[in-house]
């Protein structure tokens, strides 16, 4: 497909770029910079979309696509509603569009699915991306908090530290977006059983995958749980989110970028 080429593919990159400056420049929030903004979201989403046209694909570069594309959508719709969660487009934007170079650069043609998913399968790619997109938000917001703090004491803040939202707003909506991404994530693992019920396996498979995921479901509820009963809050809170970040990464991710590109 022609949407498929580099030329295209840098296009929907360079969709950000405006995006990027009117935050870093910290625009009005007015028509223009909300179209810009929309026109970050709109980019990948398009070129996804265009591709999916002709079936899901399984390769590591378009699942950076996907996640990117829902990160960007699942951003712009909590920027709409939530000031910490506008404040996070400094840091958000230069980050997702750092993983569509790296996604570009790392493509190795079209991995195709032969027939279309079951329902089952459906649902699980769908959850699968959302709680990525949820936990790397968190982890941009477990950033931000810990930027923040750096700024608070040395005394000083420079362009992107006063850009941030304040260490209160940033730790409440990590802990929003945590908490919401441990629901999905156990939903995760439920349609992940499911399919193997349907196709007669075992209900767990203790594979890189399955391990990498419970134990990502684990710190994300003992940091819940550490939270509501101990206090966890700040630099301590952005390590576990940190660790849960890397271990879905490794999991969803990680797992095609050694199959799909270092095993070639």
């Amino acid at each position: 497909m022609i949407i498929e080429s580099p030329v295209f593919q840098i296009i929907a990159l360079c969709c950000l770029g405006p995006a990027i400056w009117a935050s870093v420049r910290d625009w009005p929030r007015n028509t223009v910079y909300w179209a810009v903004i929309g026109l970050a979201v709109l980019g990948p989403a398009v070129w996804c979309f265009g591709v999916l046209q002709a079936g899901w694909r399984t390769d590591f570069s378009f699942t950076i696509w996907v996640s990117v594309a829902t990160t960007l959508t699942l951003l712009m719709t909590l920027a709409l509603r939530l000031e910490a969660a506008r404040r996070l487009i400094v840091l958000a934007l230069p980050y997702l569009a750092f993983l569509i170079g790296f996604a570009i650069l790392s493509n190795r043609g079209d991995h195709s699915l032969a027939q279309p998913p079951d329902i089952w399968v459906i649902v699980h790619i769908i959850v699968a991306v959302m709680t990525y997109a949820l936990l790397t938000l968190a982890a941009v917001a477990a950033l931000a908090v810990f930027i923040k703090e750096r700024a608070l004491k040395a005394k000083r803040s420079g362009a992107v530290a006063s850009a941030l939202p304040s260490v209160a707003e940033g730790e409440s909506l990590q802990d929003r977006l945590m908490a919401t991404c441990e629901g999905v994530l156990g939903l995760g693992l439920v349609t992940g059983i499911a399919i193997h019920v349907e196709h007669g396996q075992r209900l767990l498979e203790p594979d890189h995958k399955t391990v990498l995921t419970f134990a990502a479901f684990v710190v994300i509820g003992v940091l819940l749980i550490l939270q509501r009963y101990s206090g966890l809050r700040g630099r301590r809170a952005s390590q576990f989110v940190m660790m849960a970040y890397l271990l879905v990464t490794l999991a969803y991710p990680g797992v095609k970028f050694v199959t799909d590109v270092l095993s070639g």
